[in-house]
């Protein structure tokens, strides 16, 4: 027999039916109010979130600012730039990719293993830069396979030229790309990983304005990875325009004057302190920077006895020589330890404090006065003017002239120099200033040690007779056709008497234009005042002199620093070549040459 069957009431049919009818409207209600808070609550929250899957947003990379000549041709520009990227959350196989990445940018896979750890805190879909100015052909392969390799894109961008290559390279110096350590830094707060930066010259000085700002695009993609729309976008905005006091024409000039040389020369405007030329040589083409260099490039560059890297019109440091001449005459002067009917006689060499010392031209200069001592450059005036000085008087001239200290230039990484003084031996000698040590400064050596832009600062302030210039390159800068930066020419008094500037530039004056050390700079009709400079390597002393100066290394720096006219001044100038020898023979008609470039262009000769 089978059990039979257990007959339900009608109670608990009504029941169950009550329950599953309320079980089920509450799953509806559940379900209503699932999609009223997605739809309609929380519609722009899980908008959003879906929004994420396919959209992304991309930097823009704003071009920089150009640079320009005071008649505004472009010194520093961009042009376009194809970068390959890699975007992480694309790759499949990451060892194809690598191998793929190594194919199209001619670097092995360590090397790009590299560039993308420097990433990895960085979000999957960030745009990793591989290779930066890509071949036009490798570009085309990527663009028309984009379904085959979905990990790469190519971006479109602006990169620093250099049209005129190497020409003023350290006035306008370079950028490169800025490290992990500097995006930590309060100056790498704007940057990304990727970004370019100003290293050195205008490129650094000016980089607040340069480099323009960001911009960005939302754009939706679909599953590979093409855009399908762009949703919006900001612009990114060119950097503003820093315009230069620099003379194009003149700079290329003084360049072409040196290719044979090293050294320095700058040129300065005595209405304004503007910079016309600043030339350092040998140099380089910052474009290089701009590109991806390898280690062999770059330890070429930075290994180089000759310094391309360095601007030695600023940074270089060097004994000045008889230039210092002008400060002694000056502090001398003023100081009234002379004046001008103070007489020294030159027998060629003169005993001081048991050891003798020799002037330059062995058979001497006989009588001299302050004016003639000048002209000729005479050793043993000055050794007796320094035997009479104590070295801080020394000191305090030649800085209120502008040595031993820093000249105000807008540029970067600008040298001090040395100025002893009997402080400063004691604090780094532990030892007391002798007397005679003071005979050696007094000729401008010694410890003593300048830059080229210190001693253009102090003969532009000769020729202004005390009325000290601010050097400055920059112009003015300008945004959207309008000026948001002016310079204003700034002049410093100097304490010292017209009368004692005059004499010493009559000085100045017989010495290019009366037969003295600096005849070969004259220019008939122009005037010209200077001063000669031989700074010895090896001091004459040395039983292997004659020998070791017969080898370029070892031959003396030339000098020679000037500005014309002798009345109401337009230019000072100030010329270095390093290891060139004679000053008279090498350097005094090197300037001769610009002056006459420059007058002439200005249709004043």
């Amino acid at each position: 027999m089978y059990p039979s069957k257990r007959k339900l009431s009608p109670a608990y049919i009504k029941k169950s039916a009550l329950v599953s009818t309320v079980f089920l409207i509450a799953v509806f209600l559940g379900i209503l109010v699932a999609f009223w808070n997605i739809q309609i609550i929380n519609n722009e929250y899980y908008r959003r979130l879906a929004i994420k899957n396919i959209t992304r947003s991309i930097d823009l990379s704003a071009p920089r600012g150009l640079i320009v000549d005071s008649e505004r041709v472009a010194l520093s520009e961009n042009k376009i730039n194809f970068t390959l990227y890699l975007v992480r959350e694309n790759v499949i196989d990451m060892e194809k990719t690598l191998r793929l990445a190594s194919f199209f940018s001619a670097k092995n896979p360590d090397a790009i293993r590299a560039i993308i750890a420097k990433y990895k805190k960085y979000p999957q879909f960030y745009r990793i830069p591989i290779k930066n100015n890509l071949a036009r052909a490798i570009v085309i392969f990527i663009e028309s396979r984009q379904e085959e390799f979905p990990e790469f894109v190519i971006g479109v961008e602006p990169t620093r030229t250099y049209p005129f290559e190497n020409c003023a390279a350290n006035v306008l110096g370079y950028i490169s790309e800025i490290t992990e350590a500097e995006l930590g830094s309060k100056e790498g707060k704007d940057y990304a990983l990727g970004d370019f930066i100003g290293r050195s010259g205008i490129e650094k000085q000016y980089e607040p304005f340069l480099k323009g700002a960001k911009g960005s695009q939302i754009v939706i993609k679909d599953n590979l990875e093409k855009i399908q729309k762009v949703e919006s976008e900001v612009k990114p905005v060119i950097g503003a325009t820093v315009v230069l006091t620099l003379n194009l024409e003149l700079q290329k000039f003084i360049e072409g004057l040196f290719v044979d040389h090293s050294g320095a020369v700058g040129v300065v405007d005595l209405r304004t302190g503007g910079i016309l030329a600043m030339v350092s040589k040998p140099d380089f083409n910052p474009e290089v920077f701009s590109q991806e260099m390898d280690m062999e490039q770059w330890l070429a560059l930075s290994s180089d006895p000759q310094k391309p890297l360095q601007n030695k019109f600023l940074q270089g440091i060097y004994s000045p020589g008889s230039v210092f001449k002008i400060i002694m005459a000056l502090a001398g002067l003023q100081e009234k330890f002379i004046n001008s009917a103070t007489v020294v006689h030159c027998s060629g060499s003169q005993d001081f404090y048991g050891r003798e010392f020799h002037c330059w031209n062995l058979y001497g200069h006989g009588t001299m006065n302050i004016v003639s001592a000048l002209q000729n450059s005479c050793n043993i005036f000055f050794y007796n003017l320094g035997k009479r000085m104590d070295i801080d008087t020394i000191d305090r001239y030649a800085r209120m002239m502008g040595l031993g200290e820093r000249s105000g230039i807008d540029m970067p990484s600008e040298n001090t120099g040395l100025v002893p003084n009997s402080v400063w031996k004691e604090q780094t000698m532990r030892q007391r200033w002798f007397p005679g040590e003071t005979i050696s400064v007094a000729i401008g050596h010694g410890s003593l040690n300048v830059t080229p832009v210190q001693l253009l600062k102090m003969i532009a302030t000769v020729a202004t007779r005390g009325r000290m210039p601010r050097l400055h390159l920059l112009q003015r800068i300008e945004k959207e056709g309008k000026k948001i930066v002016e310079f204003k020419p700034e002049f410093t008094q100097v304490p010292i008497t017209a009368e004692n500037f005059q004499l010493v530039i009559e000085g100045l004056f017989r010495v290019v234009n009366d037969g003295g050390t600096g005849r070969t700079a004259a220019i008939a009709g122009l005037d010209i005042c200077g001063k000669t400079g031989t700074s010895q390597i090896i001091a004459k002393e040395n039983p292997k002199y004659e020998t070791l100066t017969k080898e370029k290394r070892f031959m003396p720096n030339s000098w020679f620093v000037s500005f014309a006219p002798k009345d109401n001044p337009r230019l000072a100038m100030v010329v270095l070549v390093e290891n060139g020898g004679d000053a008279g023979a090498i350097a005094a008609p090197l300037a001769a040459r610009i002056y006459q470039k420059y007058f002439a262009d200005e249709g004043l000769l």
